[in-house]
């Protein structure tokens, strides 16, 4: 190598390790933020054009570029790009994204004419481009992807080879305009460049729905275009009784003087710069997702909107309970607040480059503008923040035809309540009474739907991304009672379909939680993460008061029922409402309840609750997120949470130290944690068997699935066909007699040659432990670290856990019991990417006293099986008995354990569960004797004349469109069982036929949605 080449290539080698990208990026800047004259330097311009740093108006920092231009004006830049590495992108580069450019520019007054930006390279600086038109005032934040430009674009997720910038005033007058934070290319995750009326190009591609945040330019249009009529002075009544209750509903309780000396101090801290124009730091959404060189300082260097909401809401509140000089003084703050608000770029047609998850970020600056109407109404702003509301919060969705209408957890949870406030930022009764009454009628037909548009499905589960999640529905259910009881007994309210789904929604949280916690098994990404809804009874009472869905009544007594059980007690002055003025009682809850679009049933006795949970080609196991739940694989594995009447904390449920191999009742492979974590960074795993689910009796059940990792699919994230190494396959099944749960398991399988088969009895945290364990062969257990494992047999088979649920091992299995502390990592927290979720708190491993049994398998088991016994939240008595070999019970007989069915006989209800896995199975079990498709039946004989047949064909049979699964609306299925002995219905149902042959009767049915169908028939 020459002398010089060498030295050359040394430098360069210095100049990467010194500073890194450097030398690749040539010295050209990526961004540019005309803080200093140096950065005029980079630019180049003609002769008509005057180029000044500015302090008139900012982004971040205290000046930008002002361009001063004629027709043609132009000015030029050379750029360098970031890579994909390079970029900040939220999710790293697991959602597709494209190199985006990103312009903030500043307008103070509208001008005729356009600018264009070009980029290219120094040969040809036009190679692609876009315009926008000067119609505009304040700040503007564009982002725009490469491949939305014209000209020879170039593909999606693809880097880009550009060099050179370009913008140029085409069709202008003699004009000015102020540019800052110019970013040339970076990537953006593709969801997020949203289109508005400066660049109104992007995303044209997208259905209105297809992205549910993002703003719709022709959706705000329709707004303008509403016809509106004059009112009637009744209709207007009812506009003012909404108006008062919403305003009664958002006053506070509080002095004043402690407040206005909080507020006063917060909006001092804004520093704004009070001229023709209010001037301050960049009031942003989310800066995370744009490059900066310097990261900067939160709450100094920009306020975040939601916090600017905050502040404003503050003030806001103290104008409800404040003097006459008060209120003025307030005023004053507030409107100074919004006009920075506005010359911020959030006026209407304006989306920030974007503003996804908006509800999230601009409630409270919604609610302090609709509290401050009138003191914006005599700033002659009202109109324009309400137009800056309705675009943000993309109104106009409720405008659209009712064909196209999709309901959405999220809108109902973070914005269908601003929405009622936001018709109201309006000076004009009339347009008010358009749009309200547009709104009553969107929310009533969306709150109907329960097929695959809808969210609130036909067994009352709560879908979000694809399946029954209740987290998301928590945010729904805080945030739609006070819209019916806004509306309540007004031309406005709720319609009596889309009141009575919603109904059945709320009260469906109460059935799959205990007291008030719903556990483990629906929690999503949040798992043993306080899933409860105890914060939920200001909106039970409201509902009460909401009237009934017919509206025939001023209460829902339903609900009024539900809330004495679960508040009554610790509200005496509701409570003697209810009772003396209604003549409530408290509820009590069915014995066993299913979710068959959750794959979950409930069986309660007493104060206790068991929940058993699964998984099928329709529901998905758990959500595993980018950084939650990254453990997650096993808690819907035909798990059983026992939970008493205080909650999972207090029946043993702890993430501290927790095992996320070792959900109860579970049939798993055990892992390290390291090899338990997923390798997606989104994975909700959906197998392909189509059994799962439950069927319910008289207050008894039987839950059954096929468990199978084998082969299966990701319902989110990367799609498509996915399985589980270990290939693990077991057929499980749960009956739920009385206080017992027979839990059997069969056709247990693996090709896992390294790690054990196990199902798991019980993982108790001993923080809140009511008793020592106990286990037959061992004893007491006194101390820890403790740990045995025995083959145990019906004879010996006997173990109690920490909180008196007790366990017998019918099967010859070998058993594992020990205690001791344990060792892991929290759920937000990556072993193999060392990510965090900020809501983990920096806390990545964890530890606890816990005290485990276990089925062990064995590795790779080839039809291994179990049968056990729960007795959960044993008596005392009980428990006695069973330590001094004693207990016996006679009130059951497992009939059948095989991979074909589960048979189990019940003498105290004299009824038969059976678990049909096999069709082609003969049974010739009790009554039955065979059936059409796997299935399962409960069959009681009340007496030698009579019996009840109750039937579940769990395949829920979801619509394909295309080939498409269409989640949450099935198909109808026919399905026949035959029976012993002559039998006929004792009603008439449309739905069924019945035929006799040779002493036998075959039950023809139409079944759906994996419900429970229950025939009476007699001799």
């Amino acid at each position: 190598m020459h002398a010089n080449c060498l030295i050359g290539f040394l430098i360069s080698i210095l100049v990467n390790i010194w500073f890194p990208g450097l030398y690749a990026q040539d010295l050209k800047p990526i961004k540019l933020v005309f803080e200093n004259e140096n950065e005029l330097s980079k630019l180049g311009s003609d002769a008509t054009s005057s180029l000044t740093l500015s302090d008139n108006h900012y982004h971040f920092g205290k000046a930008s570029l002002k361009w001063n231009f004629e027709n043609k004006s132009y000015i030029t830049a050379g750029f360098s790009v970031l890579s994909e590495a390079e970029s900040p992108l939220a999710y790293g580069d697991y959602f597709p994204n494209s190199p985006t450019t990103s312009i903030s520019i500043y307008n103070e007054q509208p001008q005729e004419g356009k600018l264009r930006f070009s980029y290219g390279t120094s040969e040809n600086r036009d190679q692609v481009w876009f315009d926008i038109n000067l119609k505009f005032t304040g700040w503007r934040t564009i982002w725009v992807p490469y491949y939305e430009m014209e000209g020879d674009t170039p593909e999606r997720n693809t880097q880009i080879n550009f060099n050179s910038f370009k913008v140029q005033a085409i069709d202008v007058v003699a004009g000015s305009i102020y540019f800052d934070d110019i970013v040339f290319s970076q990537y953006q995750d593709d969801r997020y460049a949203y289109p508005d009326f400066l660049v109104p190009f992007i995303k044209t591609d997208f259905a209105a729905e297809q992205d549910h945040w993002m703003p719709s330019l022709a959706y705000y249009q329709s707004i303008k275009n509403l016809e509106v009529t004059k009112i009637s002075s009744e209709a207007q009544a009812d506009l003012i009784a909404i108006e008062n209750r919403l305003q009664e509903r958002l006053k506070i309780k509080d002095t004043i003087t402690a407040k206005l000396r909080s507020a006063t101090a917060a909006y001092d801290k804004l520093d704004l710069d009070v001229g023709q124009t209010v001037k301050g730091r960049p009031v942003t959404f989310r800066n995370g997702e744009t490059y900066f060189e310097e990261t900067p300082k939160y709450d100094e260097d920009y306020i975040e909107v939601h916090r600017l909401g905050q502040i404003m809401l503050k003030l806001a509140e103290i104008y409800t309970i404040a003097d006459a000089e008060t209120k003025e003084r307030v005023s004053e703050y507030f409107i100074n607040a919004t006009r920075y608000f506005l010359d911020q770029g959030w006026q209407a047609g304006s989306s920030g480059g974007t503003r996804h998850h908006i509800g999230y970020s601009l409630e409270d600056i919604a609610v302090a503008f609709f509290i401050m109407r009138k003191p914006l109404e005599n700033a002659q702003l009202l109109n324009e923040v309400g137009d800056s509301m309705q675009w943000v919060f993309n109104l106009g969705k409720i405008l659209a035809d009712e064909n196209d209408f999709v309901a959405n957890i999220d809108y109902f949870n973070t914005q269908s309540f601003y929405h009622l406030m936001i018709i109201y930022m309006r000076s004009d009764y009339n347009e008010i009474a358009a749009l309200l009454e547009k709104y009553s009628q969107y929310m009533s037909i969306t709150l109907a739907q329960d097929d695959a548009h809808g969210v609130f499905k036909k067994d009352g589960t709560s879908w979000h991304h694809g399946g029954h999640y209740p987290a998301y529905g928590m945010g729904a259910f805080k945030n739609l009672p006070k819209v019916f009881r806004t509306l309540a007994s007004t031309r406005y309210q709720i319609g009596t379909d889309g009141h009575q789904n919603f109904k059945k929604a709320l009260l469906t949280t109460r059935l799959y939680s205990n007291t008030y916690d719903f556990g483990f098994a629906n929690a999503g990404r949040h798992p043993l993460e306080d899933n409860s809804i105890e914060f939920l009874e200001p909106q039970f009472r409201d509902m009460i008061f909401s009237g009934n869905p017919e509206h025939t009544s001023t209460i829902d007594t339903d609900f009024g029922s539900a809330y004495l059980r679960l508040w009554g007690s610790g509200n005496p002055k509701m409570q003697n409402e209810l009772e003396n003025n209604y003549n409530l009682e408290a509820e009590e809850l069915p014995g066993y309840h299913t979710l068959p679009y959750a794959a979950t049933a409930i069986h309660r006795r007493n104060d206790w609750a068991a929940i058993l949970k699964g998984y099928s080609k329709y529901v998905w196991a758990s959500e595993i997120y980018i950084a939650s739940n990254r453990y997650g694989r096993y808690p819907a594995n035909g798990t059983i949470q026992l939970l008493s009447e205080k909650g999972e904390e207090k029946s043993g449920f702890n993430q501290l130290g927790w095992d996320w191999n070792r959900y109860p009742g579970a049939t798993i492979i055990y892992l390290p944690l390291e090899e338990l974590e997923s390798d997606l960074s989104l994975l909700m795993f959906k197998s392909n068997q189509t059994f799962a689910g439950a069927v319910q009796q008289n207050g008894n059940g039987v839950f059954a699935m096929i468990l199978d990792e084998s082969s299966g699919s990701n319902a989110d994230g990367q799609r498509g066909t996915y399985s589980f190494p270990g290939k693990l396959k077991a057929h499980k099944s749960v009956f739920s007699f009385g206080d017992k749960l027979i839990c059997i398991g069969s056709s247990i399988n693996s090709i896992d040659e390294n790690h054990d088969v196990e199902t798991v009895l019980f993982q108790n945290n001993l923080n809140q432990a009511t008793r020592s364990i106990y286990a037959d062969v061992t004893g007491t257990v006194q101390k820890s670290p403790f740990t045995n494992s025995w083959k145990s047999t019906a004879k010996d088979g006997w173990l109690i856990d920490a909180y008196k649920n007790a366990y017998h091992i019918l099967s010859a299995s070998k058993v594992h019991l020990k205690q001791t502390n344990q060792k892991s990592y929290h759920n937000k927290y990556s072993i193999n990417t060392g990510k965090m979720n900020p809501k983990g708190n920096g806390v990545q491993e964890t530890s606890g006293d816990y005290g485990v049994a276990y089925i062990n398998h064995g590795k790779a088991p080839k039809d291994a099986s179990y049968q056990y016994v729960i007795y959960p939240f044993s008596a005392q008595s009980r428990l006695a008995q069973i330590e001094n070999g004693n207990f016996k019970d006679s009130s059951y007989k497992i009939l059948n354990a095989t991979r074909q069915a589960h048979i189990v006989f019940d003498r105290e209800s004299n009824t038969t569960g059976y678990v049909v896995f096999d069709e082609k199975y003969q049974v010739n079990n009790g009554l039955l004797k065979s059936v059409s498709d796997p299935a399962m039946l409960m069959i009681k004989e009340v007496d030698a004349k009579n019996i009840s047949v109750s039937i579940v064909q769990p395949d829920l049979n979801f619509k394909t469109v295309e080939g498409i699964e269409t989640p949450g609306e099935g198909h109808e299925l026919r399905f026949e069982a035959t029976i012993k002995g002559i039998w006929q219905l004792d009603t008439k149902n449309e739905q069924v036929s019945i035929d006799h042959s040779e002493s036998n009767t075959t039950i023809r049915i139409t079944v759906k949605d994996g419900a429970t169908n229950t025939l009476h028939l007699s001799k």
